[in-house]
């Protein structure tokens, strides 16, 4: 597994360029090339997930938490990236347009 937990004051942030990872039980299917940037939001119901493509971030997605419960908001993405949220199986799928 080739990711890092950081630890920023009171948040916590998971830095990843593996192609699978798993955030507070969404699995998340990332191309080659991308990296994800997960954690730091000062609210602790939400987990702000970060993708880049080199040093540009690509998309921005928020995990929302309820009591037994989580689902995912698309906040910004980008016109070349190929995103597939799937609610029913909590995964998420990254990949550059062809």
């Amino acid at each position: 597994m080739n990711h890092n937990g950081i630890l920023l004051g009171k948040r916590y942030f998971l830095y990843s360029t593996a192609p699978i990872i798993e955030v507070e039980g969404w699995t998340f299917t990332i191309a080659p090339g991308f990296k994800v940037i997960a954690g730091g939001s000062a609210n602790p119901l939400q987990t702000l997930i970060s993708i880049y493509c080199e040093n540009e971030k690509v998309a921005q997605l928020v995990l929302h938490h309820r009591r037994s419960d989580s689902d995912v908001t698309v906040q910004a993405v980008s016109s070349d990236l190929l995103l597939e949220i799937a609610p029913a199986t909590r995964t998420v799928s990254v990949a550059e347009k062809q």
